[in-house]
C-alpha cells in the first residue's frame, strides 16, 4: 500500500509541478505521502476546499518538504478566492494566498519570480481597495529593486496604475517620485524590447503595454512641451551626461509632440552619443535631412548603418541617402544609393520605382532635341524599372511617351533593336513603340 500511495505521489506531483525537486520527508513519511496523494487529487478534481485540511498538515509537518506543496497552494486558494462572495471570507482565502508566496521564498528562494507573482496576484485583488494603496506601492518598488529587467510583463502596467491609485487617492506622490518610478518601468521595457529583437520575436506586445503607461503617465504628470523646456533643460545643459535624464527628456518630447523644437534634436544626438542605437540615428538622419541639413543627415544616417546587420533596415537607410542625393540634384548618387537598398533587401521593390522616377524626370535636361526617338529611350529606361517594381500606373505613364512606330521608322530605326540611353543614365534598353 505504501508503494502504491508512493507511485502515486509522485505521479500526480509531477501532473502539477513542473520541475522536479528533492523531497525532504518527515520521520512520519507514510502519513505525509498520504496526505501529499489526498491535496493533490482534491487539487486535481476542484476540490479545493477539500485540498486545504492535508495540505495544512504538511505546511504544518514538513514546510520543507518540497516547492511544490507551495505552488499547489497557491492554486487552492486563489481560485477559492475568485469565486467566494463573502468578503470576509475572501480576504482570508487571499492572505493564505499571499502567505503561500512568502513561505515559497523563506524554504525555496526563487525570490524574482516568486515575489513578481505574489505582487501581481496583491495588485488583482487589492488594487481598488485604497487602504492598501500605499501597501502594494511598496511591494511593487521592492519587486522591481530585486528583479531589475526580470520584472514579468504583466507588472508593468499593473505598476503604474498602482502609482496613479497612490497619487490621485492618497496624494502621496511628487511629480519627480512618480517619474523615477516610470524611469524605472522604461528601463525594463527597454531590456525587454532588446532582448525580444535579438531573438527576431516581435515586440508589439510589450509595446502596447508602454503605450498604456505613457498614457497613464500623461493623465498623472503634466507632461507637455513646457514642462520640459522649464523643468529640465536647465538640467540637461547643466549634466548633457545624465542618461536617465536624457532618456526621459527624449521618451516626454515624444509623448509631448515636441520633435519640432531644436532641443528634442539636441537631446536626441546625446542620447545617440550615450547610447548609440540604429533607429534613433535615422531619426536624427531624417530629422536633420527635413531641416535641409545634409551633412548631418549623412553622418547619422551612416552612423545608423553602422548599427544594424539587418537588411531590410540598411536598405531603409540607403533609400533616405538617395532621397538627400536628390535633393541635392545628384542624381547618379541617388541611383547608387538605391541600388545599395536593393542588394540589401532585394524584396523591396521601392528602389526600383525611385530609380525609375530618376529616370522619368530626366528627360527635360537630357533631351538633345536632335533626334525625337534617342531623347525619348529615358521613358523606356524608366519603364523597365517600373517593370521590375511590379507598377502597372508608372508602366502605363512611362510607355505613353515612348516613340510613335511612325517615329521610329522615319528615323530608320526598328523595334526591338538595342539602343544606348546617353546623359547620365547610361543604359541599355531595347527600342519599343507607344502605340
Amino acid at each position: 500500500m505504501k508503494k502504491v500511495l508512493t507511485t502515486l505521489s509522485l505521479l500526480v506531483t509531477l501532473s502539477y509541478v513542473v520541475v522536479a525537486q528533492t523531497w525532504k520527508w518527515p520521520e512520519d513519511r507514510a502519513t505525509a505521502e498520504e496526505k501529499n496523494v489526498l491535496y493533490t487529487d482534491a487539487l486535481k478534481m476542484g476540490d479545493y476546499k477539500g485540498a486545504i485540511p492535508p495540505l495544512q498538515w504538511l505546511l504544518t509537518q514538513a514546510p520543507d518538504l518540497n516547492k511544490s506543496i507551495y505552488i499547489n497552494g497557491a492554486k487552492i486558494y486563489d481560485n477559492l478566492a475568485k469565486v467566494e462572495q463573502d468578503k470576509d471570507q475572501k480576504m482570508v482565502y487571499v492572505d493564505s494566498l499571499m502567505w503561500m508566496y512568502d513561505m515559497r521564498m523563506k524554504y525555496f528562494n526563487d525570490s524574482v519570480k516568486v515575489m513578481n507573482r505574489k505582487v501581481f496576484k496583491a495588485y488583482k485583488y487589492f488594487i481598488k481597495d485604497y487602504s492598501k494603496a500605499e501597501w502594494l506601492l511598496s511591494m511593487f518598488d521592492k519587486t522591481y529593486q530585486i528583479s531589475g529587467a526580470n520584472v514579468m510583463d504583466q507588472n508593468l502596467l499593473a505598476y503604474m496604475n498602482v502609482i496613479k491609485v497612490n497619487k490621485l487617492a492618497k496624494k502621496n506622490l511628487t511629480d519627480e517620485q512618480i517619474l523615477e518610478r516610470y524611469d524605472n518601468i522604461t528601463g525594463v521595457v527597454e531590456a525587454k524590447v532588446k532582448a525580444l529583437e535579438q531573438k527576431g520575436a516581435s515586440t508589439a506586445k510589450i509595446l502596447k503595454q508602454k503605450d498604456y503607461v505613457d498614457k497613464i503617465l500623461t493623465e498623472i504628470v503634466t507632461i507637455d512641451c513646457g514642462f520640459v523646456h522649464d523643468n529640465m533643460g536647465p538640467k540637461f545643459k547643466e549634466n548633457p551626461n545624465d542618461i536617465k535624464l536624457v532618456k526621459r527628456m527624449f521618451s516626454f518630447m515624444l509623448t509631448g509632440k515636441c520633435t519640432d523644437s531644436p532641443l528634442f534634436l539636441e537631446v536626441s544626438k546625446q542620447l545617440q552619443l550615450l547610447e548609440p542605437d540604429f533607429g534613433l540615428a535615422k531619426l536624427i538622419g531624417t530629422k536633420c535631412l527635413a531641416g535641409g541639413d545634409f551633412a548631418c543627415a549623412d553622418q547619422y544616417y551612416k552612423q545608423a548603418l553602422e548599427y544594424t546587420e539587418d537588411g531590410t533596415q540598411k536598405a531603409e537607410v540607403y533609400i533616405q541617402l538617395g532621397k538627400m542625393e536628390e535633393k541635392k540634384h545628384n542624381k547618379p548618387g541617388a541611383r547608387q544609393y538605391y541600388r545599395k537598398a536593393l542588394a540589401a533587401d532585394p524584396a523591396n521593390k521601392q528602389p526600383w520605382v525611385l530609380i525609375g522616377d530618376l529616370y522619368y524626370h530626366s528627360f527635360e535636361e537630357c533631351k538633345k532635341m536632335e533626334d525625337m526617338v534617342q531623347d525619348r529611350l529615358i521613358f523606356i529606361a524608366a519603364y523597365e524599372m517600373y517593370k521590375k517594381a511590379g507598377d502597372a500606373k508608372k508602366m502605363h505613364n512611362a510607355k505613353s511617351q515612348f516613340p510613335s512606330k511612325e517615329e521610329i521608322f522615319t528615323n530608320n530605326y526598328e523595334k526591338g533593336q538595342s539602343m544606348a540611353v546617353g546623359c547620365w543614365i547610361n543604359e541599355m534598353v531595347k527600342l519599343d513603340s507607344r502605340d
